[in-house]
């Protein structure tokens, strides 16, 4: 039943019939012609393959939906190319890169069809080892950053109870061995809440769902807040610390300023801490050129240094200069690699140079955009929170951190009123007489974002005025300020708090409220 001079006939040249399995089938499917790569591969003789149908080989992997496409393609006499699985003599699977071609007779009708077939079958279990190895880490990522979501909500919580009662305190009289004593549980609540962001940050970026936020920030003034921090740190080591800023180096710039303070926080931290006695000088420079604005930060120390080896694994996750000093100093070794995640992330760069027993000179390049000063010229209209009274209602189920709130704000003159829970805050709201609401996310009962639904549901109904409401929350990641945001939160403040955090928040608050209201009669 074999006819040889099918390929001569069906136009195959000799080597495509050599490297290729190929069959040509009648109408009706049934194999007319197969080459030996067709029997080699089946497992069929080709007694046994021709005269019959080609489904003798079909896997029945394939939905029904699938053949009638390729049928209706060649039959209408258009060439069909596609993917088959298709099962040998023994029962084995194998997959078929496949190329149809109608051979039309002189009516135009397609009288007989040329299957070309190349085994992929390797190509095929490699892309679905891929796509299981994907889900998989797709799932294990999700685990991941569910656990260091809960990780996060559960540290945060006491630690906010501990800096924001400290912070606190540091508004009282205190003695002098009281201020030393909480200047020590400052100290080491801040270092506990740097390592969970770091860990926070690291996780972030390595799922690809790390962020920037540009705005515009004041370069002298954050650069200079964060470096006085760490003031008291390097007075308690003997270290001189000082920061300079270059004559250009000020005014409003554009950038992820909180990420660039970031970087120089723990510049700043690790220069202190590797330097037992002597000096950190910060420098701050703003140069322009013809590739733009760059600013560049300079972090230098006298302290231990560390070797050419060390410093090009310095900046490698979970690394520090010297096993030793993971003994003698602490940390994560987490710090300098986030430093140049954020520094490339920003489209800048981050470097270092040292020597043992010489001090270190860590820079940092960054490109910015200097802002029209004239835009920032004129003093902020927003509200000031900071220097009013206002009645501020607090929706939170931990006592203690109701406590942190009384503690920092009632001192300054400020009202306030505690909800234990979503359903008591929204209740508490409806009776009414609120300048503000501070929302918890995570609570019993009602959590905070259907608390906030709920609030601005009324609002909207009863055409009420907008009342500021500022999430006070462990729960940071980004979906949970996209979910606060989309409920109908003003801003979000992240757990701890201390005072100036605090009320910074609030002021964020209102100066949401005001700018929406201004848009408002801008298009009224």
């Amino acid at each position: 039943m074999t006819d040889i001079d099918w390929p001569r006939r069906a136009g195959l040249s000799s080597a495509l019939d050599e490297a290729a399995i190929v069959a040509i089938t009648d109408r009706a499917g049934q194999i007319l012609y197969c080459n030996q790569k067709f029997v080699d591969v089946s497992g069929y003789s080709r007694d046994e393959l021709v005269g019959q149908n080609h489904r003798l080989v079909n896997s029945g992997h394939h939905p029904r939906e699938y053949f009638q496409t390729l049928y209706r393609t060649i039959a209408s006499g258009a060439v069909w190319r596609g993917t088959i699985q298709n099962r040998n003599k023994n029962g084995q699977i194998y997959w078929v890169d496949t190329t149809i071609v109608p051979n039309l007779g002189e009516d135009g009708r397609p009288e007989t069809y040329t299957a070309i077939r190349f085994e992929v079958s390797d190509h095929v279990r490699a892309l679905k080892a891929l796509e299981i190895a994907q889900e998989e880490a797709r799932r294990a990522a999700q685990v991941r950053d569910r656990f260091f979501a809960n990780v996060s909500h559960e540290v945060r919580t006491p630690l906010n109870a501990v800096l924001g009662l400290a912070s606190a305190l540091a508004h009282t009289s205190l003695t002098d061995r009281q201020t030393q004593m909480l200047a020590l549980i400052t100290g080491a609540g801040d270092a506990l809440r740097r390592v969970l962001d770091d860990m926070l940050d690291l996780s972030k970026m390595q799922a690809g769902q790390f962020r920037l936020a540009p705005a515009p920030f004041d370069l002298r003034a954050d650069i200079a807040a964060v470096v006085e921090m760490r003031m008291a740190t390097a007075e308690q080591r003997d270290v001189a610390l000082s920061v300079r800023f270059s004559d250009a180096a000020s005014g409003q710039v554009l950038g992820d300023g909180v990420r660039i303070t970031q970087i120089v926080s723990n510049l700043v931290s690790n220069a202190v801490k590797f330097t037992p006695a002597g000096s950190v000088d910060v420098r701050v420079d703003l140069t322009s050129g013809s590739d733009g604005e760059r600013l560049h930060i300079e972090v230098q120390d006298t302290g231990i240094g560390f070797d050419s080896e060390a410093a090009e694994r310095l900046f490698n996750p979970f690394v520090q200069a010297d096993d030793t000093i993971s003994r003698e100093f602490g940390g994560t070794g987490l710090g300098l690699s986030i430093c140049r995640s954020l520094a490339e992330l920003m489209g800048g760069e981050i470097f270092a140079r040292s020597a043992p027993g010489e001090g270190s000179l860590f820079t940092v390049v960054l490109p910015i955009q200097r802002l029209d000063e004239a835009l920032y010229a004129a003093a902020d209209d927003s509200a000031d929170v900071a220097a009013g009274t206002l009645r501020i209602l607090v929706v939170e189920d931990n006592p203690a951190n109701q406590m942190v709130v009384r503690c920092l704000l009632e001192p300054l003159g400020f009202e306030i009123v505690t909800a234990d829970n979503g359903r008591q805050g929204v209740d508490q709201f409806l009776v009414g007489g609120f300048d503000m609401i501070l929302m918890d996310m995570q609570m019993p009962v009602m959590d905070g974002l259907t608390a906030i639904s709920l609030i601005r549901a009324h609002e909207a109904q009863h055409r009420m005025a907008r009342t500021p409401i500022v999430m006070l929350t462990a729960n940071t990641t980004d979906a949970h300020q996209e979910r606060a945001m989309q409920a109908g939160a003003d801003a979000l403040v992240a757990k701890p708090v201390t005072l100036e955090i605090l009320l910074d928040g609030l002021n964020q608050g209102m100066a949401a409220v005001d700018a929406g209201d201004d848009k408002a009669c801008a298009a009224a």
